[in-house]
């Protein structure tokens, strides 16, 4: 395996449920705590309503949440590239936002459609219109958990 397979963050995305993160990489949370993690893997909410935030609990199953993902559809973060291909992932969890996500990452959902890329913005309050992407949706609501 090549070393920007083996930096590349791999995330499965199930529909209508959570993210799970697989890999190395660096995870920061809402208060700027830094864990880095060698090939674990985390299970984190994209449904707004969990009581673990950031982490799923499986509270997308108390109602109806509907995914409809696109991971086929052209997604770039607009803004200064942070971080390159082969170079460290970090996973930043914005304050009352999405997931934040530099370095190169995978993204697959149950269907095998794949998204490839150095930075993303994944939504955490089940909202956007254009998910597993982040629209921007969260700042019109107060759904997302803190």
């Amino acid at each position: 395996r090549s070393l920007a397979t083996l930096m590349m963050l791999e995330i499965k995305i199930v529909a209508d449920g959570p993210f799970y993160f697989k890999g190395s990489f660096t995870y920061i949370d809402e208060q700027m705590t830094c864990r880095h993690m060698a090939g674990e893997s985390l299970v984190f909410c994209r449904c707004g309503r969990t009581n673990r935030a950031p982490f799923c609990d499986q509270s997308h199953n108390s109602f109806f949440f509907n995914t409809h993902d696109q991971l086929e559809r052209k997604y770039a973060v607009s803004g200064k590239l942070t971080n390159q291909e082969g170079g460290e992932v970090v996973v930043a969890a914005i304050q009352n936002g999405p997931m934040h996500i530099s370095g190169a990452v995978s993204i697959v959902d149950d269907s095998g459609v794949t998204w490839r890329g150095t930075q993303v913005k994944l939504c955490r309050c089940g909202l956007s219109q254009i998910k597993p992407f982040c629209d921007g949706t969260h700042k019109k609501t107060n759904r997302l958990n803190q």
